[in-house]
């Protein structure tokens, strides 16, 4: 009878072990949720096609884009990994989590210039490898349909 029940409780554990094991984790990031629409056009896309390669989008007072690109909280990274994978993040640090401190793109690394926390991009994770950071640059989803490169979120 006993053997019974520490079977059972033994069982049971396994069984939420195993469910919480198999969750999608969602990670949270200090740079709040915005809207990203960006479709890649002429030498961007021609840029894009290399690895290594980057193309910053960010508003400022004289960039001029279509109507209906979305550029994120700070502005949109778009990026090809050194293992020719496209990838998109947010410009803002998140440890600043400010619109105004973005990072400072120079590949495979960003940096930011005010807390002096360094990501690197060599293959898609912009996860940081020096400074306070403790969390990657935030992530948006990047597609390469073969005639553009499309980011959104």
């Amino acid at each position: 009878m006993i053997n019974n029940r520490i079977r059972i409780s033994l069982l049971s554990i396994g069984i939420l072990m195993a469910m919480s094991a198999c969750s999608e984790v969602e990670e949270r990031s200090s740079i709040p949720d915005s809207q990203v629409y960006i479709k890649t056009f002429g030498n961007d896309y021609v840029t894009l096609r290399i690895a290594g390669n980057s193309v910053s989008y960010i508003s400022t007072p004289t960039s001029v884009y279509p109507t209906n690109f979305k550029l994120g909280y700070g502005g949109v990274l778009i990026y090809r990994d050194m293992d020719e994978k496209i990838h998109a993040c947010d410009l803002a640090c998140p440890v600043e989590a400010s619109r105004s401190i973005l990072v400072n793109v120079k590949m495979p690394f960003a940096t930011c210039p005010s807390c002096g926390s360094k990501f690197d991009l060599t293959f898609g994770f912009a996860a940081p490898c020096e400074g306070p950071a403790k969390e990657t640059l935030k992530q948006y989803n990047a597609i390469d349909n073969g005639s553009a490169i499309i980011a959104s979120y």
